[in-house]
């Protein structure tokens, strides 16, 4: 809900989970949020890496699943 920017930014700051389950937010919309409703799982791992940061996909255990 904070922006793409923001997400990219707070990685640099020790962030280390990007919420990439919610596969369409709609409670911040409705409250006028202008962030993307969804990301594509490509769209979310760009975002990353353009962060400068590898991104991993985890089970909910956080096992390692995938390294992009």
């Amino acid at each position: 809900m904070l922006g793409l920017k923001v997400s990219q930014v707070a990685l640099a700051f020790g962030v280390n989970d990007i919420d990439g389950t919610v596969v369409e937010e709609q409670i911040g919309h409705d409250a006028g949020a202008d962030s993307p409703q969804q990301l594509s799982k490509e769209q979310l791992v760009g975002l990353i890496h353009k962060a400068g940061k590898q991104p991993v996909e985890r089970d909910t255990l956080y096992h390692e699943i995938k390294t992009y």
